[in-house]
């Protein structure tokens, strides 16, 4: 037998999955620590590439969304379907699911505009300090490196991670919710696509195995940042699963609109529409509208009132 060395051990008391298993079927594909690897090989490639190349790449995958819409919508109604049969999600956690032509219309619109103002997201020097004659100090805007994001319900979250890690020159790690798995698959060989024109496909990976979300956030060599998009239950598990990587968590968010006593009815009035009445299955949704007491029994206060009243709004 074969002496067991120390950090075997180790690994084992963390629970880490490690040792042979026999088995006569073949895994299919990359595991997820070898989809960490490239994702992190992928990045460092991408991250030399010139601003205008990476660019390029996000412009290239606004278009293919356009281009193969029938294919995703196809996709995301199998999703719809399933969850629909099963009965496992909530109605708001539908509505995320649910991919339109003018979901992935908007989705492209904001592909390019990530795509015009990422010529200075990697190499952007914030601050300069003379130290000595002929000596300068710089802090400059670097990648991260290999960022792990786990998501729920929305696969438009997807394109929207990837364009901003493509902008910034990191690795990327997906792993969303398996509710939403064609949809994703879709989308994410379009990403890939897209990454492909500069050969540097392997940029972004999607985590497609049963993985628990512990063993994906015990990867400390390999992932340098895990950032959870979902409920606060979601980042509250993944700031404990996590084991030494940092975690971008977020609050729940106050989503409060306040109306001043010296508003424009028309601007206010569409933004209230727009933050409540336009998707209101969004987990940034108004919540809670605040009114300056002068406005109570106006015009102003009327005609807000009865905007929600038409919308059905509560």
């Amino acid at each position: 037998a074969l002496p067991i060395s120390g950090h075997v051990i180790t690994d084992i008391v963390e629970g880490k999955k490690v040792g042979t298993f026999f088995s006569e079927v073949k895994p299919a594909g990359p595991t997820v620590e070898q989809q960490a690897e490239m994702a992190r090989a992928g990045g460092r490639t991408l991250a030399a590439l010139e601003p205008t190349q990476r660019a390029e790449c996000i412009f290239h995958l606004a278009d293919l969304l356009t281009d193969h819409r029938e294919e995703i919508l196809s996709a995301n109604r199998k999703d719809m379907e399933e969850a629909e049969t099963k009965g496992r999600l909530s109605l708001p956690l539908l509505k995320r699911l649910s991919l339109s032509t003018a979901k992935l219309n908007s989705l492209a619109i904001g592909l390019r505009q990530i795509a015009s103002s990422s010529q200075d997201s990697v190499g952007q020097v914030i601050r300069r300090t003379r130290i000595a004659q002929g000596l300068e100090l710089e802090q400059v805007t670097v990648p991260i490196g290999v960022l792990l994001v786990i998501f729920e319900s929305r696969p438009d979250c997807l394109p929207q991670v990837s364009a901003l890690a493509i902008a910034s020159g990191n690795g990327l790690l997906l792993k969303g919710g398996k509710e939403a798995s064609y949809s994703n698959q879709i989308l994410h060989r379009l990403t890939q696509e897209a990454l492909s024109i500069h050969g540097v496909k392997d940029a972004v990976q999607l985590v497609n195995t049963r993985e628990d979300v512990e063993d994906l956030c015990r990867l400390d060599k390999l992932i340098d940042l895990i950032i959870p998009r979902g409920s606060s239950e979601l980042v509250r598990n993944i700031q404990k699963a996590a084991k030494g990587i940092p975690v971008m968590g977020h609050s729940e968010g106050i989503c409060h609109v306040y109306v001043d006593s010296e508003s424009a009815v028309e601007k206010i009035t569409r933004i209230v529409r727009d933050s409540k009445c336009e998707y209101p299955a969004a987990c940034n949704a108004l919540e809670t509208l605040l009114i300056h007491r002068d406005l109570l029994r106006t015009p102003v206060f009327d005609q807000i009132i009865d905007m929600l009243r038409d919308r059905k709004s509560t």
